[in-house]
C-alpha cells in the first residue's frame, strides 16, 4: 500500500520544534508498514534552492521516496515563493496550483504535523492529519479572556491579544470551517485531547503520541541540587511572564534559585521578565541556548521544573523532565490534563492561579531527596515512561489511525 506524507518541514533549515520531530520519527517508521512517497507542501519552497535539494537527498538516503513533481516545481521555485502578508494573499492560490502539480498515485494521503492547508488541496484522495495544536480556538470568549490575561500588547510592535484574536475569528476559524466543508478527512487525529477540545473537533487521540529520547534515563538518580528549572521558548505562550510572580511568592517562605535556558521571543518581553526579578529582589541564572547534553544534565539535578504554559498541544519539555526525574508544576490546560493527568509528579493547578502553583512548588521543595526520589519512581510513572520511551509506539499507534480509515467510509 502507497501512503503519500503532504509535509514541509521535512525541509526546515533549522529546527522546526516538537511537530517536526514528530513528524520525521513517526515517517520513518511508517515506511515499514506502507511504500512512502513525500509530497513537500507549499511552504517548503520559501527556503533556498540548495537547501531543498540537500534535504530530499536526505529524506531519500532513509528510503522515503520524494515525488518527482517536486523537482520540476523546483525548477519554477521563484513563482511559488510567498512570505509575510503575501501569504495571507495568495497562499490558498500557491498552494491549489502545487497540489495539481503533483501526480498523486497513492491509497492514502497523511499530515503528520498539520501547520499548513495544503492537504485539503489534494482531490480525489483520502486523507488525514494530525494536530499537534489546535488549528482555530471554537470559544471565541473564552480565547479572548485568556489572551488579555497572558498575551497583553507590545506597544513596540502593536501587535498583542487583539492581533492574534482577529486571526482566529476572520482568518483561521472561517478557513477551516470552509476547508472541512468541501473537502471532508477521513480523519483527524490529535497528539492530546488538548488540540481537539479546544477547536471543537472530533478526532483520534494518537496514544502515545509522543516519544523521548530513552538515553535520557541515565540522567536520572544522579542527586538534586538547590534550584527550580524552566526551559521552553521564553515567551508569552509558555508564562515567561509569570515566573518572576511566582518565584516572588515561593521566595516569600524559601529562598530559591531559578536557572533559565532557551531564547526570548521579543526583546519588549525579555526585558520586562529582568525588570520583574530586578524589582523582586530574585536570584536568576540565565544560560541562554545550551546544548542538550547541558540541558538533560542542569534538568536532571533540579529539584522542580515551573512550567506555567497557556498554549500547548502535548509538551515535550514537561515529558523530558518526567524521564530525567524531575518533578513538574503546570497550568490544568487540556494537553498537560490529557497526557499528565494522574501522575504524581505532574501537579496540576488552575490556569492563572500562581498561589496554587507556588504553593505546590513548595510542597516539593520542601521534600526530602528520598522522598522525591520515591515519587519520581512511583510504578504508574515508570509505566509510563516505558510507553512514552519508544518512537516505534507512536508510529504503531499512527498505523492503526490509518489503516482504519484508508477504505471504506469511516470519517469525521
Amino acid at each position: 500500500m502507497k501512503l503519500g506524507i503532504v509535509y514541509h518541514n521535512f525541509f526546515s533549515p533549522k529546527f522546526a520544534g516538537g511537530g517536526a520531530v514528530h513528524a520525521y520519527e513517526v515517517t520513518l517508521r511508517l515506511k515499514k508498514y506502507f511504500e512512502v512517497i513525500c509530497y513537500p507542501s507549499s511552504p517548503a519552497f520559501n527556503w533556498d534552492r540548495e537547501t531543498l535539494l540537500k534535504k530530499a537527498k536526505e529524506l531519500e538516503s532513509k528510503g522515503i521516496k520524494i515525488a518527482e513533481e517536486f523537482y520540476l516545481i523546483l525548477d519554477e521555485k521563484e513563482r511559488f515563493e510567498a512570505k509575510g502578508i503575501k501569504r495571507f494573499i495568495y497562499g490558498e492560490k500557491i498552494a491549489r496550483e502545487i497540489a495539481k502539480r503533483y501526480n498523486v498515485n497513492v491509497n492514502f494521503l497523511y499530515d503528520p504535523d498539520h501547520s499548513s492547508f495544503d492537504i485539503f488541496y489534494f482531490k480525489k484522495v483520502r486523507f488525514g492529519f494530525t494536530l499537534h495544536l489546535p488549528p482555530y480556538y471554537e470559544d471565541s470568549l473564552l480565547y479572548l479572556r485568556r489572551l488579555i490575561k497572558f498575551y497583553g500588547v507590545n506597544p513596540y510592535t502593536g501587535k498583542g491579544f487583539h492581533t492574534r484574536f482577529l486571526y482566529n475569528e476572520l482568518y483561521a476559524k472561517p478557513k477551516y470551517k470552509r476547508l472541512l466543508r468541501e473537502n471532508k478527512p477521513a480523519f483527524i487525529a490529535a497528539v492530546s485531547e488538548g488540540p481537539l477540545v479546544e477547536s471543537g473537533l472530533k478526532g483520534e487521540v494518537i496514544r502515545p503520541g509522543n516519544a523521548f529520547d530513552p538515553s535520557l534515563l541515565k540522567y536520572r538518580g544522579r542527586g538534586k541540587e538547590d534550584y527550580v528549572v524552566f526551559w521552553s521558548r521564553l515567551n508569552q505562550d509558555k508564562g515567561i511572564q509569570e515566573i518572576p510572580d511566582i518565584l516572588r511568592i515561593i521566595s516569600k517562605r524559601k529562598r530559591v534559585k531559578l536557572v533559565l535556558m532557551g531564547r526570548f521571543f521579543d526583546k519588549y518581553n525579555e526585558r520586562r521578565f529582568w525588570n520583574k526579578v530586578k524589582r523582586y529582589g530574585l536570584d536568576v541564572e540565565y544560560l541562554g541556548f545550551v546544548e542538550r547534553d547541558k540541558l538533560y544534565d542542569v534538568v536532571s539535578k533540579a529539584k522542580l521544573f515551573i512550567y506555567p504554559s497557556h498554549v500547548d498541544g502535548f509538551s515535550l519539555v514537561v515529558l523530558e523532565s518526567l524521564a530525567l526525574g524531575t518533578p513538574v508544576v503546570a497550568y490544568d490546560i487540556p494537553a498537560i490534563r490529557s497526557v499528565y493527568g494522574g501522575l504524581g509528579a505532574v501537579k496540576v493547578v488552575k490556569e492563572f492561579d500562581n498561589e496554587a502553583m507556588a504553593n505546590e512548588a513548595l510542597k516539593l521543595l520542601l521534600m526530602s531527596e528520598r522522598d522525591l526520589e520515591d515519587l519520581m519512581n512511583d510504578e504508574k510513572l515508570i509505566n509510563f515512561l516505558k510507553l512514552y520511551s519508544s518512537w516505534d509506539n507512536v508510529a504503531e499507534s499512527v498505523k492503526r489511525i490509518i489503516e482504519k480509515y484508508m477504505y471504506g467510509s469511516a470519517g469525521i
